[in-house]
């Protein structure tokens, strides 16, 4: 482990426009030691906004926000910092929304009714490169 345990933790941006569903993954994900959350994000344009000025290592975006949406906001994100992972946690589990969200460039996708443990594994695994996709989608 490095000498600064702060250094290594994982730089976490939530956006969501539901405040209580914001403030409780970032009570619920910053509690874990080697997660830092670094802003929360009330809509698309806020979330591409705090990306760029944060870069976050993974944002967890909502699909369905106001004003621009998480689909819009992640292609966006990820066109500028390709090295930020993006985890989409959403209520919709079409296969239309999954697809867009993954062509947009997330690396995740979860459902809201996802476990805790689920989705810090997904974060973490999208942090290290990988892919997750909820087994159920």
């Amino acid at each position: 482990m490095a000498d600064n345990p702060a250094a290594a933790k994982l730089r976490l941006l939530i956006a969501d426009d539901q405040p209580l569903i914001r403030r409780a993954l970032a009570l619920t994900l910053g509690t874990e030691p080697d997660v830092e959350v670094v802003g929360q994000a009330v809509d698309g344009v806020d979330a591409i906004e705090q990306a760029l000025a944060l870069v976050p290592d993974v944002i967890v975006m909502d699909l369905q926000m106001p004003g621009i949406s998480g689909v819009v906001a992640t292609r966006e994100i990820t066109a500028r910092l390709p090295a930020v992972g993006i985890v989409v946690l959403t209520t919709f589990d079409t296969d239309n929304e999954i697809a867009q969200a993954i062509k947009s460039g997330a690396k995740g996708y979860l459902l809201k009714d996802a476990q805790r443990e689920e989705l810090l594994e997904c974060i973490r695994k999208v942090h290290g490169g990988e892919t997750c996709i909820a087994p159920a989608l």
